[in-house]
């Protein structure tokens, strides 16, 4: 299909691969885990593509350009490497959902007001809480993320640990769609844009992390769900959104620019520094978010250990990623490349291996290597 939006899914940000130190975009994922977490996320594709196939003019498929579908199933698998498929699953269809509803916010598949985006998250929250009581039958973007929010939501219904979150999850994404609507009413120019200090805790609810992980509990999460768990986590899920907030404003600050969209980096411009510092001042404020993060992530309870892994490996995954490239242009194709190229690297080594004499000190090495 043609990509919605070439011109803006063509913007690459050369400057910002210049100023940053390049990573490599599975940086975050431990190495021992590449192979499964690429297996795992290529396996979890072809479900997202059925369910999200009626939609795909709003979801462009895995083979465009402009698709997250494989950044949205890979990241999904980084976070739960062993999850069971379906689950990994259904994260992915919700992070490509996300993205395509995030395209409408910001004009990207469509024109649309501070006041559209208010209903539409409201509609949203309806249809997760079973009230929504209108219509989706029509061919625009707002009735295409609808109706695939819709199908997604019965997949959801259906995990029994899902309930204890949906009112907080409700919640979530009505919040989510008032701070969107005021980066409308910023980036259109009704309102002065805000400091940094308050920019940040503003746009890490925009980012959709807290709504992923509000979805994450209740379908990685035991059966026997404490909505209270929510609690627990908040404040961890606060630092994991700002950490990426601010990775994914220094990734796409040149997108933004031409948008006209509040941006950490930017906003630091208007304010008297140069590209390069507000990129170094953006860096170091990351540096120290992801400390504090993994402080965070560290005292969480040992009944929550399987949250903290995955909120650990979700922002080391995210994080690594921005710092190599943005999440659009990477296709099906790229991931199935990744996972192949990555199984020939492992038989070589392999191969290599077995050429040798396996020694006592080889077997201490790989298990050193395997506790780290």
């Amino acid at each position: 299909m043609i990509d919605p939006a070439p011109a803006y899914f063509g913007i690459r940000n050369d400057l910002a691969d210049q100023l940053l130190e390049q990573s490599h975009q599975l940086a975050g994922v431990p190495e021992q885990d590449r192979g499964d977490v690429l297996d795992a996320a290529l396996g979890a594709v072809p479900e997202v593509e059925r369910l999200l196939r009626p939609h795909a003019s709003l979801f462009a498929d895995g083979n465009s350009a402009a698709s997250r579908l494989a950044f949205s199933c890979l990241s999904a698998a980084a976070t739960f490497p062993d999850a069971p498929r379906e689950r990994i699953a259904d994260l992915g269809a919700l992070s490509t959902i996300l993205f395509g509803v995030d395209d409408i916010t910001d004009n990207i598949a469509g024109e649309w007001t501070d006041r559209d985006i208010v209903a539409l998250f409201g509609d949203l929250a309806a249809v997760l809480a079973g009230t929504h009581s209108g219509t989706d039958r029509g061919t625009g973007p707002v009735d295409e993320a609808l109706r695939a929010w819709r199908t997604w939501c019965a997949r959801f219904h259906r995990y029994e640990g899902a309930g204890a979150y949906v009112p907080s999850l409700v919640t979530q994404l009505e919040r989510t769609g008032a701070a969107m609507a005021q980066e409308r009413v910023w980036a259109t120019g009704g309102e002065p844009w805000p400091a940094y200090e308050e920019y940040l805790p503003h746009a890490a609810v925009t980012f959709l992390y807290h709504t992923w992980w509000l979805a994450a509990l209740g379908i990685c999460g035991p059966d026997h769900a404490d909505a209270a768990v929510w609690s627990s986590v908040e404040q961890v899920t606060d630092l994991g959104a700002a950490c990426l907030r601010l990775a994914n404003d220094v990734r796409t600050f040149q997108r933004e620019r031409d948008e006209g969209k509040p941006n950490a980096v930017l906003i630091l411009e208007r304010a008297g520094l140069s590209t390069e510092a507000a990129v170094e001042r953006v860096s170091a404020h990351i540096r120290s978010l992801n400390a504090d993060f993994a402080a965070a992530v560290a005292d969480l309870p040992a009944g929550l250990a399987w949250v903290a892994d995955g909120q650990y490996r979700c922002v080391t995954f995210s994080g690594g990623w921005y710092m190599a490239r943005d999440t659009h242009a990477y296709t099906v194709r790229d991931l199935a490349a990744d996972r192949d190229a990555h199984a020939d690297v492992a038989r070589g080594l392999g191969a290599d291996r077995d050429a040798h004499a396996c020694t006592a000190q080889d077997l201490a090495a790989d298990a050193d290597a395997h506790r780290g």
